[in-house]
């Protein structure tokens, strides 16, 4: 065991059954932090959120701040920026987080896992499809377009 993980492991312990669960479904946790979390929560008994098991099987999109979940992360936040544009003219509601951390404080970019996308729990479905296709190219403008003189 790494002694990041013993410090974890204690600092888990120490917690109260709700402070440990709030945490647990609160925060965009480290997969380290995320792991020793959910051990120590398996390790008292207590069951995980129903939305911890449906959105963190795929191992990608983690539970993050009420029912706001991430759906894709960006080492720059112009990209951030743009796929939530992409998801608004889709008709769903997101927001790109930390962009103004990861802009300032570049360097830091990759420690902090980059700018985040969220989404409300209720349209994850909608944006993942949006994300799909904006990653296949779907939304790209071919070198015919034209603009009508658009400034």
């Amino acid at each position: 065991m790494t002694e990041d993980h013993e410090y974890l492991a204690r600092q888990a312990k120490l917690m109260s059954d709700q402070e440990l669960l709030e945490r647990y479904t609160a925060y965009a946790l480290t997969a380290l932090a995320q792991s020793v979390t959910r051990a120590e929560i398996h390790a008292r008994g207590l069951s995980l959120p129903e939305a911890d098991l449906e959105n963190n099987q795929g191992g990608d999109i983690s539970e993050c701040c009420s029912d706001m979940v991430i759906v894709a992360r960006d080492l720059t936040p112009t990209e951030a920026h743009l796929l939530c544009s992409c998801l608004h003219a889709a008709g769903v509601p997101a927001e790109a987080s930390d962009t103004n951390l990861v802009q300032a404080h570049s360097l830091l970019s990759v420690a902090l896992g980059g700018a985040r996308v969220r989404v409300p729990n209720a349209f994850l479905t909608e944006a993942l499809d949006v994300i799909a296709a904006f990653k296949r190219g779907d939304f790209a403008l071919g070198d015919d377009f034209d603009d009508g003189g658009a400034v």
